[in-house]
């Protein structure tokens, strides 16, 4: 009976390990639906799952210090620690989800999971109390304690469901978008270069060597764009095109997962966070399907493709992981890449990347692949809505080995290298908003050479706050240019998610309510905003969009 009652115990402490992260699977993927009966059965399946696990590794470890140590005189055999240690990691781990998962879970999700976290916290602390009482208990007195942190437990579990909520999100048939006329007189070319901090851009301009920054911060709106902790760059990129954070399009790395135990609906997906934070080892249970997101925005429609359905003309070029689909026309990454060859005016740049050696061939073909990426969109004015990404820059960075937010000395070789790439990008952009004077322009960067990393770890989350990093090391840029646009002394960082929103409202069409951004309204000037009326629309994922233009 000793034997079983040793192994039981370690069992018990696995199983409750198992049941927390049960739920805490749940809290983090509030768009998959739950029942009672749901959430039972993934509970039991992972209680069992875990207490074998962890309590055959435990009783493995007891009968190595058995055999290494030997039976000490006056053991205790009563166990209740593992029990608490089980509760206070389950805590932890609730609570280092907590720290990471502000940006990809709903405002409202968000608290369920904060209450669900002091939950546990609290139940920890008065499982400890029992602890230290069960430690000068004898045998009978430990296990009507159990007992006792069972039943804690188990109230503590049945909280949690009730503290669980829906987040399905509302799909809807047919909604109508209210544009006015003015939508089709202001057309919009969005620019996103990879890579480039904001404080490159100051640096550069205080050098003197970038005179389209210079001019355009002297009378547009330029600012920081701060983006947010992720662990892939895909998730980052999705929101920029979508203006919505990755609880609404679904992208937070490589896969998503789907599972046994969540194939009632055929859109129900796990969104787990492909980190050690996201316990990718213990938060699926086999078989798991993966999914690959569909890019580059997820479930969530991208900028150009709600152009499209407002009948407008879009054009997209070199978008990373761009499909073939979403726009009247579409230039994808890889057949730029495949196509562009060295062109003259790049190749008489030769001479400035000598001194890299190795990297001078794939610094020219990045350099050729960005401006033939601009030059599909610089004069082409079919179109309402132009978007060119330009990944070269990113390339020569890697290809310089430049792995650091800190700008190379002027006099380096990587210094050097990376000032001539960044004034031929100037020069192009300097082009592009003169070919286009009544164009809104939008020139941004959603992220720098490091962009901030989702704590992987409590001694993570530690470490990052003990140390004091560069507040704006991390921080792209984001600058607006054309009609309307005015120059502001230190205006308010901007985020990833605020650009879509912006250049629906500055085209003069309805934003979506379900967007997660904000309209950076401070960069108009007041007649720009008086004559821009601000109208929304529910969302652009219903399956029909019926567009009504005010005047026409």
């Amino acid at each position: 009976m000793s034997i079983v009652w040793d192994y039981l115990k370690r069992f018990f402490a696995g199983a409750i390990f198992g049941g927390y992260m049960a739920h805490l699977l749940y809290f983090l993927n509030p768009q998959v639906d739950i029942s009672p009966g749901r959430l039972v059965l993934v509970t039991l399946v992972y209680s069992v799952i875990c207490g074998l696990l962890f309590g055959t590794a435990l009783w493995i470890l007891r009968l190595l210090r058995l055999r290494v140590v030997g039976q000490p005189d006056a053991e205790r055999t009563h166990g209740f620690g593992f029990v608490v240690l089980a509760v206070f990691v389950s805590a932890t781990i609730y609570w280092t989800h907590w720290d990471s998962m502000r940006i990809y879970l709903p405002i409202a999700a968000f608290r369920v999971l904060s209450k669900a976290t002091n939950l546990i916290t609290i139940t920890a602390f008065a499982l400890l109390i029992l602890w230290i009482i069960e430690r000068n208990a004898g045998r009978h007195a430990s296990r009507f304690i159990f007992l006792a942190a069972a039943i804690i437990i188990g109230v503590s579990s049945f909280t949690l469901y009730q503290r669980r909520e829906s987040y399905r999100v509302e799909r809807r048939e047919v909604v109508v978008a209210n544009i006015g006329t003015v939508a089709e007189k202001r057309p919009a070319i969005v620019v996103a270069i990879r890579n480039l901090p904001y404080d490159w851009i100051i640096t550069m301009r205080g050098e003197g060597i970038l005179p389209f920054f210079e001019e355009a911060s002297r009378s547009s709106y330029l600012t920081r764009l701060e983006p947010f902790p992720t662990s892939h760059w895909q998730a980052l990129w999705a929101s920029l095109a979508t203006g919505k954070l990755p609880n609404r399009h679904g992208v937070t790395g490589r896969f998503s997962y789907r599972t046994a135990l969540n194939r009632e609906a055929a859109d129900e997906q796990f969104f787990l966070i492909p980190r050690g934070v996201g316990f990718r080892m213990w938060g699926l249970i086999p078989p798991v399907e993966q999914i690959s997101a569909q890019l580059p925005s997820g479930d969530a429609l991208p900028l150009w493709t709600l152009y499209e359905r407002l009948g407008l003309r879009a054009a997209v070029v070199n978008w990373p992981s761009s499909g073939t689909t979403g726009a009247s026309r579409v230039i994808t990454d890889d057949a730029l890449r495949s196509a562009v060859r060295p062109r003259p005016t790049v190749q008489a740049l030769e001479a400035r990347f000598d001194d890299t050696g190795a990297a001078a061939p794939v610094i020219l073909k990045a350099l050729a692949t960005d401006k033939a990426a601009l030059d599909a969109v610089v004069d082409d004015r079919r179109f309402d809505l132009r978007v060119v990404a330009l990944e070269g820059f990113s390339e020569a960075q890697r290809a310089l080995h430049i792995y650091l937010n800190e700008v190379p000395a002027r006099a380096s070789t990587k210094g050097e290298a990376l000032r001539a790439y960044l004034q031929q990008i100037d020069r192009e952009l300097a082009q592009l908003v003169r070919g286009n004077p009544d164009h809104l322009i939008i020139i941004c960067s959603p992220s720098a050479i490091v962009p901030p990393e989702l704590a992987a770890s409590a001694y993570a989350i530690a470490a990052r706050e003990l140390r004091s990093p560069d507040p704006g090391a991390d921080d792209g840029f984001l600058l607006f240019v054309g009609p309307g646009t005015v120059q502001r002394p230190n205006p308010e960082t901007a985020y990833v998610a605020d650009v879509v929103p912006t250049v629906l409202f500055a085209g003069g069409l309805p934003v979506g309510r379900d967007m997660d951004g904000r309209i950076l309204t401070e960069a108009f000037g007041d007649d720009f905003l008086r004559r821009t009326t601000l109208s929304a629309i529910q969302t652009y994922e219903a399956e029909q969009v019926v567009v009504k233009r005010r005047g026409a």
